[in-house]
């Protein structure tokens, strides 16, 4: 890679990891925002999905919109988006503002998603694509250290508005650092044709250390776009709903262990430190769930490693339901969940687009996630709401235990049918869980 490949990856894996501060952090804030506004379990429920119900919004209605107006400056704008909502919530003064805010916040991340993996790939060696995407979906759990150890530095001393003026600090920040840095992406130079396209593809070919060329390639005809009825006839349907009920829960799993570890801790005993430890051991375990399933898939078949992975949060889940009154035992249940739920995350995304045919494969997983998007956003607000009608914390980490091992079974039956059909099942390119 030259200088300044390295650099256009670095800076969009910089980005990732501050989308990942920007999402998380209210999870370690929230315990300062109930006490100030004397908030209702549902209320801190409902403002840890906001910006979850942001991000999925965002996805669906301002992603497309890099493919009209390029992916530099539609970044620039996401970006934009993610700092104001931050700076806002600093000077918030009730549950309502915050919550726009934060939707806001949730919009400008979600705008992201898509764009970011495909200006990785673009100017990547194709031998290390797999390398920088398994580094890109660390992301999240990387920022979510990151948020959780700004956190525990200044919410004592400055209150829990200071962590958010941190993370618009750094996204204002990396907003310049794109603005300088950041180039257009080549698929868009390629396929869209703005004006100048041809010296800008070759300048940035130069830059790469390749050969220029003297046209652009003809524009590949657009694939007519699949649709949700093809991914539900016949034996499609039952891998469908399938796959959709696998990233319903796994997106649940995570969003509501991200959102709610820290609370629950201290309601069981544990001080607001010990609740922020286990928030930042969580995402520790993130981290090392990601990168262990990235060398271990290099010996063991993806499959078999998503389904042990799908178990093993499981059995964190039901470890943490048990020993939650057990300090030591609960902040090492946090690392086994976080662990092995973003194993799952991962090696889920990496088998899916291999479960469908190629004609149907895009509208199999795009559906797919957009069901997960709702376990993400409902799981923090409903375990608010259930809080706040009797349930123990135990209760809420004990509820995902069943569905976890279930989800387990499923992608065994569903690959192991997909084997027979001939479907491939190798993995893909590896995308975070907030994707």
């Amino acid at each position: 890679m030259t200088a300044f490949q390295v650099s256009v990856v670095g800076v969009c894996l910089v980005i990732n990891l501050f989308e990942g501060f920007d999402v998380l952090v209210i999870a370690f804030a929230a315990s300062g925002i109930s006490k100030e506004w004397s908030l209702t379990a549902s209320q801190v429920g409902l403002l840890l999905s906001s910006s979850l119900v942001g991000m999925a919004l965002g996805s669906a209605l301002i992603a497309p919109l890099s493919d009209r107006i390029g992916r530099r400056p539609h970044t620039l704008i996401c970006l934009t988006v993610c700092a104001v909502g931050m700076l806002l919530a600093t000077v918030s003064t009730g549950f309502w503002f915050l919550g726009v805010c934060r939707l806001l916040t949730g919009l400008g991340v979600g705008g992201m998603v898509a764009g970011l993996p495909v200006i990785i790939t673009e100017y990547s060696p194709r031998r290390l694509r797999g390398t920088m995407i398994a580094l890109y979906g660390s992301g999240l759990p990387v920022g979510g250290i990151l948020g959780g150890s700004v956190a525990v530095l200044v919410t004592s001393e400055y209150g829990w508005r200071a962590s958010f003026l941190v993370g618009a600090v750094l996204t204002f920040a990396i907003l310049v650092v794109v603005a300088l840095a950041l180039p257009e992406s080549l698929d868009y130079l390629i396929s869209r044709r703005p004006e100048g396209a041809l010296e800008k593809v070759n300048k940035l070919l130069g830059r790469m250390r390749l050969p220029a060329v003297e046209a652009l390639p003809p524009v590949p005809p657009r694939e007519e776009r699949g649709v949700l009825a093809n991914v539900l006839r016949g034996r499609e349907a039952v891998r469908t709903v399938a796959l959709w009920v696998a990233y319903f829960f796994m997106m649940a799993s995570f969003y509501f262990a991200e959102s709610w570890t820290p609370l629950l801790l201290q309601h069981n005993g544990s001080s607001a430190a010990q609740g922020m430890d286990g928030g930042l051991l969580l995402n520790l375990g993130g981290l090392a769930g990601t990168l262990l399933l990235s060398v271990l898939a290099l010996k063991v078949v993806t499959r078999t490693l998503t389904v042990l992975a799908f178990l093993g949060a499981g059995l964190s889940y039901l470890a943490m339901s048990l020993f939650l009154g057990s300090t030591v035992v609960a902040l090492a249940a946090a690392v086994a969940i976080g662990l092995f739920v973003n194993a799952s995350g991962n090696g889920l995304n990496s088998i899916v687009p291999g479960l469908y045919p190629a004609a149907v494969r895009a509208t199999g997983v795009g559906w797919a996630m957009a069901v997960g998007r709702l376990g993400a956003f409902s799981a923090p607000a409903l375990a608010g709401l259930l809080l706040d009608h009797g349930w123990s914390a135990r209760s809420l980490f004990g509820l995902l235990v069943l569905p976890l091992v279930l989800v387990a079974a499923l992608i065994a039956v569903i690959a192991s049918s997909a084997r027979r059909s001939r479907i491939s099942v190798e993995p893909a390119e590896s995308l975070s869980p907030v994707n």
